[in-house]
């Protein structure tokens, strides 16, 4: 059996868990442009240098990888597997360097954004 069978439930909550995180925080930003009274620099550093908001940002970068984690395992799975596409019997093995490689650009991605956050 492969080792991250049956995780459906989870990752279906993991799913709509990041998806409320991301609207809230889509929303958080679009109240800021919109009802901000003036957008100049010193107020854009100010709104996001805040420290709840680099919290914020930082959940926000969290629940972005996190559901598309649960999207790619899904391709993954889904169409990397011995038959489709023609693919040989070592699918298996290919589907694990495509994982391994989304958490590596993941992971690079999750750093890049920590340093420009903090």
């Amino acid at each position: 059996m492969y080792w991250s069978a049956r995780r459906g439930v989870k990752d279906f909550i993991l799913q709509r868990a990041t998806a409320v995180v991301l609207t809230l925080y889509t929303g958080l930003v679009l109240s800021f442009f919109l009802f901000s009274s003036a957008i100049d620099y010193t107020n854009f550093i100010a709104f996001f240098g805040n420290p709840a908001m680099k919290v914020a940002s930082s959940l926000a970068i969290l629940s972005t990888i996190g559901h598309a984690w649960v999207g790619l395992w899904t391709i993954g799975t889904d169409y990397i597997q011995p038959g489709h596409w023609g693919l040989p019997d070592y699918a298996e093995k290919i589907r694990l360097g495509y994982q391994l490689g989304c958490v590596l650009i993941m992971g690079i991605y999750f750093a890049a954004a920590l340093k420009v956050i903090w």
